[in-house]
């Protein structure tokens, strides 16, 4: 497989950059959640949006926006996912740092929601997507879904490595 250089350099691959350099500054955040759980949080973060991207945007029947320039597999098409990063683990981060219960988890999501929307619609104006059949207004369900997902894993995750934690010093203990 070749991956192939933008025809032209504009706007879209400079908003990629930026976000990149941006978001080296995530590591020197305080730590909030435990090394391993957020190795699977950035994890996950690449995968989910490269999965629905790539499926509602590059795959017939859908193939309703295209990424970037080219219908061609290029390189800032990779290194777009890397910009997912940042979301999914400040989204995390901040969920683990204000740990909204009941309707603040709501208003949690519908704010991360309505973040990603403005986020989205940022990224369409500066050609990283371009639409020929999705509508902004669809991709609100979709983030209110899927950044539920996301908190839910993340709780599943925080529970299962706390019980680990308990077994350990268990087992150290007898």
């Amino acid at each position: 497989m070749f991956l192939y250089l933008p025809k032209h350099f504009d706007e879209n691959e400079w908003f990629i950059i930026i976000v990149l350099l941006l978001s080296i500054f995530l590591v020197r955040l305080p730590k909030r959640m435990p090394t391993e759980v957020s190795y699977l949080i950035v994890l996950l973060s690449l995968a989910i949006p490269n999965i629905i991207d790539h499926s509602i945007a590059a795959i017939s029947p859908y193939d309703v926006y295209r990424i970037n320039d080219s219908e061609k597999y290029e390189l800032f098409d990779i290194l777009l996912s890397g910009v997912y990063i940042p979301f999914g683990y400040l989204c995390v981060y901040f969920y683990e740092w204000f740990r909204p219960k009941k309707m603040k988890i709501v208003f949690y999501i519908l704010s991360w929601s309505l973040f990603a929307i403005c986020f989205e619609f940022v990224i369409v104006r500066l050609h990283v997507f371009t639409y020929h059949g999705w509508k902004l207004v669809y991709s609100f369900p979709t983030y209110l879904l899927v950044i539920s997902l996301f908190l839910s894993y993340y709780e599943f995750l925080l529970f299962h490595h706390k019980k680990k934690v308990e077994s350990e010093i268990h087992y150290r203990n007898t």
